[in-house]
């Protein structure tokens, strides 16, 4: 039932939720000298703004946004993309759970 859907995804998200709740401004990243525009604080953003998407049920929106984070990763250099994979790849997680529950 749609009910106990949203009560599964909310528990799957709760601990994202009460930091979201916490600071609702977007992660701050110091830009270097010779940073690519759309750097880090970009995938910080997007990383933020996917999981926001997440959480209002919002799946599409949120695989698009992802799509988009992993092309901006790519165009990173190897000590970024070090800083961020964490990140991205505990976001590619909770989407993969959120789209379980939806279908």
């Amino acid at each position: 039932s749609k009910k106990k859907k949203t009560r599964i995804i909310k528990t799957l998200f709760k601990k994202k939720e009460e930091v979201v709740n916490e600071k609702i401004e977007l992660p701050k990243v110091a830009s270097k000298p010779g940073m690519k525009i759309g750097g880090l604080r970009e995938i910080k953003e997007q990383i933020h703004k996917a999981r926001l998407e997440l959480m209002d049920f919002k799946i599409i929106e949120a695989k698009n946004t992802y799509i988009q984070i992993m092309k901006m990763y790519g165009e990173l250099d190897n000590e970024s993309q070090a800083k961020v994979y964490q990140d991205i790849k505990d976001l590619y997680y909770e989407r993969k759970s959120a789209d379980k529950f939806v279908k």
